[in-house]
């Protein structure tokens, strides 16, 4: 009896051993990403604190010994022993940034083969080489009611090696806290390029979307539950593209229809707290040129000649949408118009409390008295609407403003001003973009995820009320996920241009855009005990941010402060 025993005990000790040489199994933290030149791992078996109504994201890494195919991941269970959690499994992909950007941060991560994780597929098997690494990503949205405590959890893989199937399993724990998160108030755009044609088919097999068709609205909401299911709770919405127009003699009608879908679509997906109205005006020319209006006018030869608005359409009822100076009196005819009747239309839908209107995209010091100009002829048709722009210059623009949205550098050079403006109540918010490089935060493919995440606890500790970036998915070309992202839309760093990658009539996310997320709940968490013990939600910020671009990289630092952060909040 004891010799059958420990055969069978031997036997079981092979079974575990041969499984392990074939695949090895590791939790590592979802702030690191995990390179496929990297060889060496740790197995971080840590409990994950997360907050009710938040995310919680568990990364894995496997790690083959011998080749694997076809291998899928499903979540077996996610339980307390009574209530269950659910979640999705997505592979971490891989693109290329080949070219490093100027000047690099100090903290820029650095790949032998020039590939970088980013992002999540959902909807794939991998197959693994002898030595590969593979990460595997758990998304676990908590529900508002979850029951707080400790939560099991364990992930069934399935793989083919040498013809047969093989199994194997990880377990992971986390711990809800009794903290709630019902909503956040962290303003966030980020600029969707879903009325461009070229980002539409590339969610299309590349096949062409006609705008307003059917097919066309369908994205436009698959964009908005992306959206809103990662923090965003502003929306961009161009009144004068989104418009139709007729023109009778000098005498306009408009009709608001398709502004009126996009705008309902983004509603019906999440708390839409302000609509952004697309710009007004555009550059004439190079980068200081004055700002021209973007007009309606006939589509006669003797207007073919006018330079051209960057709209997606070209001519729709005879119309064609043109850049005019704000003197030319075409364009005050126009705007004397529109303008009110715009006014008069937000405010029978109920949205005239949350429109913001944007003047010109980043205004610098040279082109400045034409952005005034501007400025000042919509606030008389427009009052009560707050002028909001990102800007690229300070006190030229001082009466020009509300909602003030400096790139992150200006904001450091110029904090004293922007300090006096939240002293006379403006809201000030910031945004990243192709800059600023060096040493801050930002997006960047190439910069650790922490630095992602810290974006919004920079939005905590200066008193800044919303964040903007101008890329979600200004995709070039089709096939995004085998192109060098580095080379992409003239040059940007990689990343910049989008956070979210394009599938069949869906979009897959990033762990950028997973993480930015996680640090819009951040922001929201140390609101929430400014509200109960603000000394102390000053001092955790102050433990990582040092400055506008001077951060705590440790990751387990990062871990230490937020889970003292949850606690605080859970004490009664």
């Amino acid at each position: 009896m004891k010799k059958s025993i420990i055969f069978w005990l031997l036997l079981l000790i092979t079974s575990i051993q041969a499984k392990e040489k074939s695949l090895y199994l590791y939790q590592v933290d979802p702030l690191e990403k995990v390179l496929k030149d990297r060889i060496y791992f740790q197995d971080q078996q840590d409990t994950l604190p997360v907050a009710r109504g938040e995310t919680a994201s568990v990364q894995l890494v496997l790690k083959s010994n011998d080749e694997i195919k076809n291998v899928s991941a499903s979540i077996a269970t996610i339980s307390n022993g009574k209530a269950q959690l659910q979640g999705q499994t997505g592979w971490i992909g891989y693109v290329r940034a080949g070219r490093k950007y100027e000047s690099p941060s100090k903290d820029l991560l650095r790949s032998v083969s020039d590939f970088f994780p980013d992002p999540i597929l959902t909807d794939t098997t991998v197959n693994l080489e002898q030595g590969e690494v593979e990460p595997l990503w758990i998304t676990i949205p908590i529900p508002i009611d979850a029951e707080p405590g400790l939560y099991k959890g364990r992930v069934n893989l399935q793989g083919t090696i040498k013809r047969k199937k093989k199994k194997f399993e990880k377990e992971f724990y986390i711990r809800v806290y009794p903290v709630q998160v019902n909503k956040t108030s962290l303003l966030i755009s980020n600029w969707s390029a879903h009325t461009s044609p070229q980002t539409l088919s590339a969610l299309n097999n590349g096949e062409n979307v006609p705008l307003f068709s059917s097919l066309y609205w369908d994205l436009v909401k698959v964009h908005a539950t992306m959206m809103a299911s990662h923090g965003q709770n502003v929306q961009r919405v161009f009144p004068v593209w989104m418009t139709t127009y007729t023109l009778n003699g000098n005498q306009y009608s408009f009709d608001f229809s398709n502004f009126d879908k996009e705008i309902t679509l983004f509603e019906q997906a999440g708390p839409l707290d302000r609509i952004e109205g697309g710009h007004l005006a555009w550059r004439s020319g190079a980068w200081d040129e004055p700002y021209y209006v973007e007009v309606p006018v006939p589509a006669t030869p003797a207007n073919a000649d006018l330079p051209k608005s960057p709209a997606p359409l070209d001519v729709v009822n005879n119309i064609r949408l043109v850049k005019l100076p704000l003197e030319d009196a075409r364009t005050q005819n126009f705007l004397n118009q529109f303008l009110p009747a715009l006014r008069a239309h937000l405010e029978e839908k109920g949205w005239l409390s949350k429109y913001m209107q944007h003047i010109g995209d980043e205004p610098v010091a040279k082109n400045a008295a034409s952005y005034q100009a501007i400025s000042s002829y919509v606030r008389k048709y427009l009052p009560g609407v707050k002028i909001i722009d990102a800007v690229l210059t300070s006190k030229e623009l001082r009466n020009g403003i509300d909602v003030w949205v400096p790139i992150l550098d200006v904001l450091h050079k110029d904090y004293s001003f922007y300090q006096e403006l939240q002293k006379e109540g403006k809201k000030i918010w910031y945004y990243t973009c192709v800059g600023p490089r060096g040493n801050y935060a930002n997006r960047f493919i190439e910069l650790p995820l922490i630095q992602t995440r810290y974006l919004h606890w920079i939005n905590y500790k200066y008193g800044l009320t919303g964040y903007l970036h101008w890329g979600l998915n200004f995709w070039s070309g089709q096939d995004i996920l085998h192109q060098d992202a580095s080379r992409d839309r003239g040059k940007l760093p990689a990343g910049d241009a989008y956070i979210v990658y394009p599938g069949y009539h869906k979009l897959y996310s990033s762990i950028r855009f997973e993480t930015m997320r996680d640090g819009i709940y951040d922001y929201e968490l140390l609101k929430m005990l400014e509200k109960k013990n603000s000394e102390k939600a000053k001092s955790l910020s102050n433990e990582l941010i040092l400055n506008f671009d001077d951060y705590d990289g440790s990751i387990a630092y990062f871990r230490k402060i937020r889970k003292e952060l949850l606690e605080c909040l859970s004490q009664q």
